[in-house]
């Protein structure tokens, strides 16, 4: 445990050093050991000792009465119980009548308000068994309590006799109940096909302005519908004009470069003179290519076997004279 002052609680440190009081021995600080006396175990001498042991060796021993007397709250409690128990004469002279005449009220209500005797053990086990047997009793009919609660309410119940008094037997032979019957249903029935009539109009008249708006969405639809179509013919037939071009470019190079090979003037060549298959013919590009190749190849062929087939011989051009270098002699 660490070591504290006996007086102020406080620990002791390098700075706060720790002292004996002379007469006690107990641990001080500097400050709570500000005290000097003579200390007769000492022989007499004047040392430093703490406030408790200073007022005893200054002063002496306190008497044993008064070291042995309650603390102040016990005799404040007593003197102010005291006070209470004791007679009101002294008090309600002094007092005016108009204030004797609060006081005596103020006393009144207080023994009122005072706390009943707190029943016994027996009492409560009294209570609770009658609880138990009116809980266990029979349960009130319908009949009771309406007669309780009409007594509760400060009326009159009436009584059953007079509750049937509206109630008149019913003197029609069954032959007139059956008719009556009859006259019943076919009114309700009547009523049911108004409604059927009238929820039917109604229908009409929706399906009609239905069928006009859906007619003008159809219009519009359509409408929108024949334009893209166009755009997509235009389109298509955009393609296949540029895929015909190109299709007859390439054919016409192959025949020029045919007319070459035979000899022929290639500029001559025309798409005339070629017979180029229909761009609506089922056959692609490739077969078409092929088929002008191999036709082009059987002309060919016919023209050198019928001997017109003569390669065009280019101009001859005129032989320069050979020039002779002639070696120069020395002088």
């Amino acid at each position: 445990m660490e070591s504290r002052c006996y007086g102020c609680a406080v620990k002791f440190t390098l700075f706060k050093k720790e002292y004996g009081c002379k007469n006690c021995g107990r641990a001080f600080c500097s400050g709570c050991l500000s005290f000097s006396a003579v200390v007769p175990r000492t022989g007499n001498t004047q040392e430093k000792v703490c406030k408790q042991c200073h007022e005893i060796l200054t002063r002496g021993s306190p008497a044993n009465v008064s070291k042995w007397s309650p603390p102040q709250n016990y005799k404040k409690r007593v003197a102010a119980l005291e006070t209470k128990q004791k007679p009101s004469t002294s008090r309600s002279q002094a007092l005016t009548q108009q204030d004797q005449v609060i006081a005596e009220r103020l006393a009144r209500l207080r023994q009122e308000n005072k706390p009943k005797s707190i029943p016994s053990q027996a009492e409560i086990e009294a209570r609770l068994a009658a609880l138990k047997d009116e809980t266990q009793g029979s349960i009130p009919s319908v009949q009771e309590m309406e007669t309780r609660l009409a007594a509760l309410q400060g009326r009159v119940l009436p009584s059953h006799t007079h509750r049937l008094e509206h109630l008149t037997a019913d003197t029609r032979t069954q032959d007139q109940q059956t008719q009556d019957l009859l006259t019943q249903l076919a009114a309700e029935v009547a009523i049911d096909e108004s409604w059927e009539q009238e929820a039917a109009s109604l229908q009409n008249d929706l399906n009609q302005g239905g069928t006009g708006s859906q007619h003008t969405n159809s219009q519009g639809q359509a409408s929108w519908s024949l334009e893209k179509e166009k755009t997509r013919l235009l389109a298509e037939a955009a393609v296949e004009l540029r895929e015909e071009n190109t299709r007859q470019e390439r054919i016409l190079a192959l025949a020029k470069r045919l007319a070459v090979l035979r000899g022929q003037d290639p500029d001559k060549v025309t798409l005339q003179d070629l017979h180029l298959p229909d761009s609506d013919d089922e056959e692609d590009e490739e077969t078409a290519i092929q088929r002008v190749m191999h036709q082009l190849t059987e002309e060919a062929a016919l023209d050198e076997a019928s001997g017109f087939n003569i390669p065009v011989e280019p101009a001859s051009r005129p032989q320069a004279p050979p020039c002779r270098t002639e070696p120069k002699g020395g002088p």
